[in-house]
């Protein structure tokens, strides 16, 4: 009778939830040395498990790292490949080239939690934003004033956006790391900018492809 096949809970790039995956193969590794003392001895070493998401079947390698050191029970916890902390929204391949190369390297980033890179990005795909739509107005605030001038953002849309610029450039120059709820929403705005312009877009050609209405004849009576 073949052995039963352990099955852990992990989250799947490919699913985007957190499913059930086969625990295919396992291999430890571990060293020690003395302390510097030389009155005890310090062990460490990392497990490497094959899983294999029971759903879709995506492969990846957790390693769980360990030392005699650290708290009873305690370890870290990698993944290969990273775990995305983002996912790419719905219309992504319907972008132009540019804002998809753009996009792309900040998810990269935001997988390997390198915050102040995706908000540089973030920031650089709002400059693009401005300059595809409105042409290099000299400055930022002149670019914004211009897409609001020329309907592309309301006032509140300017404020939100005005925010966060504000925060990719702290992050350029300030040397400051956004938090992880600071570059959520920042990239929650960024994809919505996307989104509305993609669908204004959209918009525009359904109204060049539908017939126009056709206007109800009226039919008066003859007075006598």
């Amino acid at each position: 009778m073949a052995a039963e096949i352990k099955t852990v809970k992990s989250l799947c790039n490919r699913c985007g939830l957190n499913t059930n995956h086969h625990v295919r193969f396992n291999h430890s590794v571990s060293d020690s040395c003395d302390t510097p003392d030389g009155e005890s001895i310090v062990d460490w070493g990392s497990t490497y498990t094959f899983l294999e998401c029971c759903g879709c079947s995506d492969v990846s390698i957790r390693r769980h790292d360990w030392c005699s050191e650290w708290d009873h029970g305690s370890y870290d916890e990698t993944f290969y490949p990273p775990r995305v902390s983002r996912r790419k929204p719905s219309y992504f391949e319907s972008l132009s080239e540019e804002y998809r190369s753009l996009l792309g390297e900040i998810y990269t980033a935001l997988q390997a939690d390198s915050r102040q890179l995706a908000m540089m990005g973030a920031r650089a795909v709002i400059d693009l934003f401005i300059l595809r739509k409105v042409g290099d107005q000299g400055d930022f605030a002149k670019g914004m004033a211009k897409l609001e001038q020329d309907g592309y953002i309301g006032k509140l849309d300017k404020d939100i956006i005005k925010a966060a610029i504000d925060a990719g450039h702290a992050a350029s120059h300030r040397a400051h790391i956004p938090s992880s709820k600071e570059l959520t929403a920042v990239m929650d705005i960024i994809e919505n900018l996307l989104q509305h312009d993609r669908l204004a877009a959209s918009a525009e050609t359904l109204r060049k492809h539908t017939p126009a209405r056709t206007p109800r004849s009226s039919s008066k009576k003859e007075t006598p």
